[in-house]
């Protein structure tokens, strides 16, 4: 099994519900998909969450307060033990993502519940279209990669964990090197070098996930 390229674990949560869950060292993420007119019920667990949706709407219920989601534009979270849950209103599938991770109580959003907006970003788009959002241990990175275009070798000081929106990209992490669709992530822990090169005749949209130091 690759560390870099991490397994899916499915999980049913009921019969309208569908997780695909990866595990990445101290953190999982998990690809959600929601059905027509599905509940996701309210729950709550030690880690701290953060999620977001690619498509449609969905009705966030977060510690009792219900808000509208948008996809791509809003990013919610949900401290450690506070009740959280979903329903699906409209009448098509919706997908999207859901991190947890065990944070430190010093962190400002541990035991409090927000929504945050995702906002164009220039100082890190490299001539390229890019959105993002930072929050305590995480900032969410969305950048439209055009044609036979690659986002050249680097190498992070902090983790990331990659989804690909559509269509494929292919991603060489160290020596490892495997063509990336929706369904599955890729994972580059800190300083492990890793290029991404969209050899595909469509922009790619990659949504990236940049996980603090605790």
């Amino acid at each position: 099994m690759s560390q870099f390229f991490p397994e899916q674990k499915i999980i049913n949560v009921n019969e309208q519900v569908e997780l695909l869950a990866f595990q990445c060292e101290d953190t999982v993420i998990q690809l959600a998909s929601i059905a027509p007119g599905a509940t996701f019920p309210l729950h709550q667990h030690q880690e701290s969450q953060i999620g977001m949706i690619f498509n449609g709407s969905l009705e966030m219920d977060i510690n009792g307060n219900k808000t509208i989601i948008q996809p791509l534009d809003h990013v919610y979270i949900a401290g450690s033990n506070i009740p959280h849950g979903s329903k699906n209103l409209l009448s098509q599938t919706i997908l999207g993502f859901d991190v947890k991770r065990i944070i430190p109580t010093s962190l400002s959003t541990e035991n409090q519940s927000q929504i945050l907006r995702v906002l164009p970003n220039k100082t890190k788009n490299l001539g390229r279209s890019c959105r993002s959002v930072k929050g305590a241990w995480f900032e969410i990175i969305i950048t439209e990669i055009p044609p036979k275009k690659n986002i050249p070798k680097k190498q992070s000081s902090l983790p990331i964990m990659g989804i690909t929106l559509n269509s494929k990209l292919e991603v060489q992490i160290e020596t490892e090197k495997q063509q990336v669709a929706y369904g599955n992530i890729y994972y580059t822990p800190a300083k492990t070098a890793c290029e991404v090169s969209n050899l595909t005749d469509d922009t790619v949209s990659l949504l990236e996930i940049i996980l603090e130091e605790l």
